[in-house]
């Protein structure tokens, strides 16, 4: 049991709890009543930042906001009783409570602020309310015991970092209304094996699932426009993608390194393809680029060990990308006059050097150009053969 308080301390110590909403807590916290115990009582006025001391804390019904910093690195704190008024919760608010295994979340919750929970490591259970609406930028980071997360159907937005380094997240629960997912939102949730997107979801951010190496599959949905840069980088066990028809463009380095990527899909409506986007993804053999493809950036698929046999339409502008691996090349006859410079190396060297006997498509002028691919030794093409395919005389 606590020390006995008169009304008049009972009285301001629950106008300093109103002050949480005001951020004004911080400059108070040097102000500790004597003798205070090891458990407090939040009416009580004996809640501070940096108190290790802190066990639990039961808020008066009458709080509705918990302002930025208020129980920051309170180690020893394990429970927190809410109020059902509650409305938001600060920045960086219970930021590092290492010993906070539980939190439930009143129904008139709907925002939670930016790191408010960040660090807890002990945290193994979140309930979000019904009523809750956004979700703050690394508002739950390096919550390291965090091994489930549905989210509620008014949710619309996830803040950049807001799940990250939440290694054994393993299921996460997406609501249908959401629309953005932000960067690093999941970055290096190891234990996350599979996401399902909801058919609202137009934008995934960079670097959202970064590092995610259990993850094996992935589903987009119809809506999504884009996926941004290093977006599913790092995934080392995904094997299969299904991209949805009305995305655009994939962002630099947006696959890169997903070794065990063995086929990609790209929809009719992909215009572009960014630098690295699948680089090092060694279990690509095949890909087949669409008609209204117009740009595959640099680096696009180096060190695709695997890759065999690329499909290029007229249409695109490609600087270095294939990989010396390349076997059977299908290019547009229009476009073997730039083949050289495709095959120019980063550090100026020629790639094609180290190339096995490639095999082109060819159209005109086809003996005086025979010998002309083959710079610095490399073997010439082996045959020249015309193959009727979808972007016009190509080799099969």
């Amino acid at each position: 049991m606590g020390p006995a308080f008169t009304a008049a301390e009972r009285r301001r110590a629950a106008a300093r709890l109103r002050e949480f909403g005001r951020g004004r807590l911080a400059g108070r916290r040097r102000r500790r009543a004597r003798g205070a115990a090891r458990r407090h009582d939040a009416s009580a006025g004996r809640v501070f930042i940096n108190r290790t001391s802190l066990v639990s804390v039961t808020c008066p019904r009458s709080l509705v906001s918990i302002g930025s910093f208020a129980f920051a690195d309170c180690s020893s704190l394990v429970s927190i009783d809410l109020p059902a008024g509650l409305t938001s919760i600060g920045s960086c608010a219970f930021r590092n409570c290492s010993s906070l295994a539980s939190v439930t979340l009143p129904a008139g919750l709907t925002s939670i602020g930016n790191h408010a929970f960040l660090g807890c490591s002990a945290l193994a259970s979140v309930t979000f309310p019904a009523g809750l609406t956004s979700i703050g930028d690394g508002a739950f980071d390096r919550c390291s015991a965090l091994s489930r997360v549905t989210f509620p159907a008014g949710l619309t937005s996830i803040g950049s970092g807001a799940f990250a380094r939440c290694s054994s997240l393993s299921s996460v629960t997406f609501p249908a209304g959401l629309t953005s997912i932000g960067n690093h939102a999941f970055l290096g949730c190891s234990a996350l094996a599979s996401v399902t997107f909801p058919a609202g979801l137009t934008s995934i951010g960079s670097s959202a699932f970064y590092g995610c190496s259990a993850l094996t599959r992935v589903t987009f949905p119809a809506g999504l426009v884009s996926i941004r840069s290093y977006a599913f980088a790092r995934c080392s066990s995904l094997s299969s993608v299904t991209f949805p028809a009305g995305l655009t463009s994939i962002g630099s380095g947006a696959f890169a390194r997903c070794s065990s990527l063995a086929s990609v899909t790209f929809p009719a409506g992909l215009t572009s393809i960014g630098d690295g986007a699948f680089d090092r993804c060694s279990a690509l053999s095949r890909v087949t680029f669409p008609a209204g493809l117009t740009s595959i950036g640099s680096g696009a698929f180096a060190r695709c060990s695997s890759l065999t046999r690329v499909t290029v339409p007229d249409t695109a502008t490609i600087p270095t990308f294939f990989p010396p691996a390349t076997t059977v090349l299908r290019l547009p006859p229009k476009r073997m006059r730039d083949l050289q410079r495709w095959y120019e190396a980063v550090d100026g060297a020629l790639a094609y050097k180290r190339c096995r006997p490639l095999l082109y498509s060819w159209l005109e002028r086809a003996q005086t150009r025979l010998g002309s691919y083959g710079p610095d030794g490399a073997a010439r093409q082996r045959d020249l053969e015309e193959f009727e395919g979808d972007f016009g005389l190509l080799v099969e």
